[in-house]
């Protein structure tokens, strides 16, 4: 019968890299926001041990994964941040561009282990070279300034400045095993600081027995350190392990005094498993607790790379490909839902009443269901706001402006879906305010402002839709220049366009006013891409300039891209589906409000006219409603536009799943998708937006 760890060393590690590589994202990004938000200032100390933990979180995670070269950097930085924690090297505003370099680097590296990405071996020399060059110049040419009050509570402090024994005792949590921690590690960690001596003691007064469970601790541990790192580097090895009362530290006046003798300088020492044969019960039990099934096949503890099980125990880590399988046949179990409540309607509600009132009981649990399942593809769009105060930071020192970042709204929630497809346009948005619309600090003091720009990235929701505001206080958009590169490009353009038909002239594709290109911006891409990618998800792009004050770019996005609250409406013998959050009222119309203006018809409504949308001659439909006072007029409203959709009836309020029309048929204009309706017909979900673009090209035009 094989040992357990002969059993565990065939365990392949592999299954769990993706849980290492987005815990490491998740550490990067940490430690990149910490150090944009320090600005010039230096960070308290909780800033700093945050920026500490997830430098030596992710060395633990690479380290235990087999990412070794992922080390080499972390190391370094690590030893770095220790002695600036430790008040051995003072902290200066250089080191801030430092880190974020050494960030990108190991960036680099974990994007080349997930992505197959190409991974430059100088530029990890080199950031390497420059960390270890801070370390050794500070403690070379000049003594340092050391707190005086840090350096007498310190307990490394040597008068001799030689090394240290230390004695610890160390007694696991019994559970410890299956929140996933594996005490090689951490003993493997203690190895590189010095000469470690271990020796296990049981805490179970009886032997081995046949009942015992080898993934409950019951061993507690006496180890000895020889070490010049300080008693905080040892007490951060098991800071995500033990609580306070399961980890005593002792320093040794002398290794004399020492109950359990250091090894021998020059001899290796010891490994766990060998210093267990001290134990009064034998190697067997410390095997069985050093060997147990911690990477079980079929589970991964929260634990496994040096973090407490109970801060894992709030949330859990699933697969998108999971999450989307789920919402499909949550939204299957909806139209089959509709589909036997359909049925049921021609049922008898008296001889069927226990039937029906099970069916309303089933439609409630169902939309229930669906509006929780989709909530769990819901993510806070501060996960996009996040990378932009680097952007800003570095954009500001190239082009030499003051740039103040501000962000509002952050917790506002998006489908992920629209989060992956909006991150680029914001960037393009972004860089197009920090070089054409904001000054230079010289420039905006003679007109009268403040030296340093501000650019205000702002998230709302308003109705069924999110709202993103990219609002800067620069020179606005200047209408006669952009009418005139217009003219120079053969766009069509004139001085009786509006300032928002203007405005529009810059999504062209090559149109830019910059002056000269650059590799931020000048060549005209950028804007035509950002209409682009916002209009494939159906959103809209609006701009509001005034010139001298600033620029305001509104990015309006459906909530979600899996589904919406809609009506459903009959043209003839097709069904169509109109989005509520655009649907302001219905009315059937009388024909003293019906009228004409240059040829297409409005009505009056409230001292208003509003132009009608005949969907009929829209889809080219055969239907015996072709007057509005015959049919049913259905009011829309998009972003201030008005219009009046002519159906020919009303017929019920649906929550649709959306599917999409493309991948099956092809692109249908004026529609944002399609769904599937109780009696299993597809329905089309029209794009109201793009009825009203429609309305007012001269092909529909009456």
């Amino acid at each position: 019968m094989n040992r357990p760890e002969q059993q565990n060393s065939s365990i392949d590690l592999n299954q769990f890299n993706q849980v290492f590589f987005e815990e490491c994202a998740e550490h990067l990004a940490e430690m990149e926001q910490i150090l944009i938000s320090l600005a010039d200032a230096a960070p308290d100390s909780e800033q700093l041990n945050a920026i500490f933990r997830a430098a030596h979180s992710i060395k633990g995670g690479a380290g235990i994964f087999g990412f070794q070269d992922m080390t080499v950097v972390t190391h370094v930085l690590e030893s770095l941040l220790d002695q600036i924690r430790n008040n051995e090297i003072p902290f200066t505003t250089a080191m801030i561009d430092l880190f974020l370099e050494a960030g990108d680097v190991i960036a680099m590296q974990l994007a080349g282990h997930r992505d197959g990405c190409e991974v430059r071996q100088e530029a990890i020399d080199q950031i390497r070279t420059r960390l270890r060059q801070v370390i050794d110049g500070e403690m070379t040419t000049a003594p340092v300034a050391v707190d005086i009050t840090a350096a007498a509570n310190s307990a490394c402090l040597h008068a001799d400045g030689g090394p240290r024994f230390y004695e610890l005792l160390f007694t696991p949590a019994p559970d410890i095993f299956k929140r996933g921690v594996r005490l090689e590690n951490l003993f493997s960690e203690l190895e590189d600081l010095g000469e470690l001596t271990a020796t296990a003691q049981p805490t179970i007064s009886a032997g081995l027995d046949e009942n015992l469970d080898p993934e409950i601790c019951t061993t507690c541990w006496k180890l000895t350190l020889v070490t010049t790192a300080s008693e905080a580097d040892l007490r951060d090895i098991f800071e995500f392990v033990a609580d306070e009362n399961q980890l005593k530290v002792r320093q040794i006046v002398s290794p004399q005094a020492a109950p359990i003798q250091a090894a021998a300088p020059g001899s290796a020492p010891p490994s766990p498993a060998d210093s267990t044969q001290n134990a009064p019960c034998g190697t067997a039990l410390i095997q069985a607790q050093l060997g147990r099934r911690a990477y079980d096949k079929n589970e991964l503890a929260p634990g496994a790379y040096g973090r407490r099980g109970g801060e894992g125990e709030a949330t859990i880590r699933v697969g998108v490909a999971k999450v989307d399988q789920l919402i499909n046949q949550v939204g299957e179990l909806v139209i089959t839902q509709l589909m036997v409540a359909q049925t049921a309607a021609s049922l008898d509600p008296v001889l069927y009443e226990n039937l029906h009132r099970s069916l309303l009981q089933l439609e409630r649990t169902t939309r229930d269901l669906q509006q929780s399942v989709m909530s769990i593809r819901l993510v806070p769009i501060s996960i996009v706001f996040s990378r932009f105060p680097r952007m800003v930071r570095e954009l500001a020192a190239k082009l030499g402006k003051q740039v103040e970042l501000k962000t509002i709204g952050d917790s506002t929630e998006l489908d992920k879906g629209l989060i992956e497809k909006i991150t680029d346009p914001l960037t393009h948005l972004v860089r197009n305010c920090m070089d054409h619309a904001l000054e230079t600090p010289d420039t905006r003091i003679a007109a009268g402002k403040d030296a340093s720009g501000t650019i205000t990235l702002r998230a709302s929701q308003i109705g069924g839709r999110i709202v993103i505001d990219v609002i800067d206080d620069g020179a606005g958009l200047n209408r006669a220049k952009i009418l005139c590169k217009a003219a120079e490009r053969g766009i069509p353009a004139s001085d009786s366009m509006s300032d928002e038909e203007v405005w529009q002239l810059i999504f062209a594709p090559g149109f830019s006013t910059a002056e000269a290109v650059t590799d931020i911006s000048g060549r005209g891409v950028g804007m035509d891409v950002v209409l682009r990618n916002v209009q494939s998800i159906g959103g809209r792009v609006q701009i509001i300039s005034e010139q001298g004050k600033g620029t305001r770019v509104t990015v309006s996005l459906p909530l979600t891209l899996a589904i919406l609250d809609g009506l459903s409406v009959a043209v003839g013998s097709e069904k169509f589906i109109i989005p509520l959050n655009s649907i302001t009222e219905s009315l059937q119309p009388l024909a003293d409000s019906l009228k004409s203006v240059n040829g297409k018809r409005v009505i009056h409504v409230r001292g208003e006219y509003i132009p009608i949308v005949p969907l009929h001659e829209l889809f080219h439909l055969k239907t015996s409603v072709t007057e509005p006072e015959k049919g049913i007029l259905v009011l829309v409203d998009v972003d201030g536009e008005k219009a009046a959709v002519l159906v020919d009836t009303l017929l019920d309020e649906h929550q649709v799943v959306i599917k999409s029309i493309e991948t099956n048929y092809r692109k249908v204009a004026g529609t944002a998708g399609a769904t599937i309706l109780g009696d299993g017909r597809v329905a089309l979900i029209l794009d109201v937006a793009s009825l009203l673009e429609m309305r007012k090209s001269s092909a529909f035009a009456q």
